[in-house]
């Protein structure tokens, strides 16, 4: 009796879901929208960081860190000039960094497709440039 209630439940979701479309996309060959509020790659305009250290200090995941890129004189004193360096494949995407600079810097992306055959070319040095 049990055996025969599955069965007819088995049927009936059967004929009722195979006149709807098929859920299933073709990825690698349709272009894949993501909803508006996806947090994807991590990304930065070298333009507007200032070397602040805000972001190494707050991501939790210990993806960010501070390179020294050189001396820069400020009044009479020299001081020296430190840059992101992002180590993307241990980012998590939480967003940490981005909410917390000040200066607009960082942005997540909706690019998802992070699939590559070495780690380091997801090692991202963008900001690693020194302004003269």
């Amino acid at each position: 009796m049990v055996a025969r209630k599955k069965l007819g439940g088995a049927l009936g979701e059967m004929f009722k879901t195979a006149m709807q479309r098929p859920v299933t996309e073709s990825y690698p060959f349709g272009r894949k929208v993501v909803a508006e509020r996806f947090r994807g790659r991590l990304d930065i305009d070298p333009v507007k960081c200032t070397g602040c250290s805000i972001c190494e200090i707050v991501c939790p995941a210990g993806v960010i860190t501070m390179v020294p890129v050189g001396m820069k004189t400020i009044g009479s004193r020299q001081v020296e000039v430190k840059r992101p360096s992002f180590e993307l494949y241990t980012c998590i995407s939480c967003g940490q960094c981005v909410d917390d600079c000040r200066f607009g810097a960082l942005t997540l992306t909706h690019d998802f497709e992070l699939a590559v055959f070495h780690k380091e070319s997801l090692v991202m040095k963008k900001a690693l440039v020194v302004d003269k």
